[in-house]
This record gives structure tokens, C-alpha cells and sequence, in this order.
């Protein structure tokens, strides 16, 4: 457990790759865009890893859970803003059953039609 003390989430010699606050994309005045890392507590891993890594393993949920609580106000108001703003990603369904029916019923919006018999009437 000492080589992968955050699970998942374990980035660069054992740094908890979930912790850093908001990178903000800024247009500089030649038009460029760039993105700014949170100063002071810049984001170890970028919001699109970690939400693909939410959204393909049942690790990375768990983990995710997990960790979480034990993360500083900036890291866990960054995930939650993240959770909310991508509600298929959301990593606070801690059932895989609920998580696969999460998605297909986002992905699948027609109804299930079943055909009935008219009741035998006597």
C-alpha cells in the first residue's frame, strides 16, 4: 500500500493526484487562450483525466469516495463544482448498478413498450 497510498488517484511518488483547486482558461490579449493553474494549490491531475477515469472504472469511484473527505475545502469545492457540472461522472453513486443505470437511462430516452392482453372478462 506505501507505493499507491491514494489508490487510484496516487500521482508522481505517492502525491494524492486529486488535490488542487480550478484551472481557468484565460484569452490573452493576442487571442491565445491558455489555461491558469490555482495559485498557491494548482490542480495535480486535469478535470478531463479525472472525470474519464470516473466514468470507465469502478476504482477510480471507489477511490474517489474514499479520499475524498480527507481533501482540503479548495480540492473538494473544485470536485464537487466538477460532479455537478458533469452528472454522469458523479462518482457519489457508490452502487455500480446505480451508476450503469445512471447513464443508460441519460443515454437511452425513448420508453420500453410492452404489449398487454386484454383481460378475460367472464
Amino acid at each position: 500500500m506505501a507505493a499507491n497510498p491514494f489508490g487510484y488517484w496516487t500521482y508522481n511518488s505517492g502525491r494524492n493526484g486529486l488535490k488542487g483547486g480550478p484551472t481557468t482558461l484565460l484569452q490573452l490579449p493576442d487571442g491565445r487562450v491558455v489555461a491558469q493553474k490555482y495559485e498557491g494549490n494548482p490542480a495535480l491531475l486535469e478535470d478531463e483525466f479525472i472525470l474519464y477515469a470516473l466514468r470507465h472504472s469502478r476504482r477510480a469511484r471507489a477511490d474517489f469516495c474514499r479520499f475524498f473527505p480527507d481533501l482540503d475545502p479548495v480540492s473538494q469545492g473544485r470536485l464537487t463544482d466538477l460532479i455537478l457540472l458533469n452528472p454522469r461522472a458523479s462518482a457519489l453513486i457508490r452502487s455500480d448498478q446505480d451508476f450503469a443505470d445512471a447513464i443508460q437511462h441519460e443515454n437511452v430516452t425513448s420508453g420500453v413498450r410492452t404489449r398487454l392482453t386484454p383481460a378475460l372478462t367472464s
